[in-house]
């Protein structure tokens, strides 16, 4: 049980690898503390403890869609039930807030440096996101991001119903594939599918220390882009 940050090994994994399947906001753009925000904002005309609490779920809960978000916090923190057509208002709003911001943030270190690298006509890479579809395929566009990827998958489906569609819309057997990710979510799904994963960031360190099994993390890219 333990996490190992050794790059000979992450280079050896990806190097072994067909497929190569990415998460977004905290993988290749450092946008988590974008959505944070966001939130808080959405949350805040309900007082103060209301919106802590809600930013407190959210920097805990990676890879949940924010459509389940909304329902969670309406139910949990409002006790009000919350119908489809208040979703999708609070999700038009929540994008206003969020989309430039992502499409000018930071990335993270060495990644683009990396798809360079790595994804290549040789390997099959995808964008694997809890961001709406629509919306995550308009990011990465105008991030310049597209030629990179065959697929580009994003919710209202699960992390693990878009690796379903991957596996499928491909032909692809997982086993050949590893999952970029930095949350329980992406590490759920890429276990459920028989997937490698690698671990991004310092936060998704200590759910796979409670992990049976040694899982490599890193905390970027850039030991990786000229070979380790």
């Amino acid at each position: 049980m333990g996490v190992t940050s050794d790059l000979g090994k992450v280079e050896e994994l990806v190097q072994s690898k067909k497929l190569l399947v990415f998460d977004f906001d905290g993988v290749l753009a450092d946008s988590v503390e974008v959505k944070t925000d966001a939130f808080s904002a959405l949350y805040e005309p309900y007082g103060s403890e209301v919106a802590a609490e809600v930013v407190n779920h959210h920097r805990n809960n990676g890879g949940m869609s924010r459509f389940e978000k909304f329902k969670h916090y309406h139910k949990e923190f409002l006790n009000k039930n919350i119908d489809e057509n208040k979703i999708a208002s609070l999700s038009e709003e929540f994008s206003s807030l969020v989309v430039e911001k992502v499409i000018s943030t930071k990335e993270i270190l060495g990644a683009g440096e990396f798809l360079k690298r790595f994804c290549t006509k040789e390997k099959l890479c995808t964008v694997n996101s809890a961001t709406p579809l629509n919306e995550i395929k308009a990011i990465v566009k105008a991030r310049g991001l597209s030629h990179f990827f065959q697929g580009v998958y994003g919710s209202p489906n699960s992390k693990q119903d878009n690796l379903v569609e991957i596996r499928n819309a491909f032909d692809v057997d997982m086993k050949a594939g590893v999952f970029f990710g930095d949350a329980q979510s992406d590490f759920n799904a890429a276990k459920a599918m028989g997937m490698d994963f690698i671990g991004v960031g310092k936060k998704i360190i200590d759910i796979l220390e409670n992990e049976n099994g040694e899982w490599l993390v890193v905390n970027d890219f850039n030991g990786l882009i000229n070979g380790a």
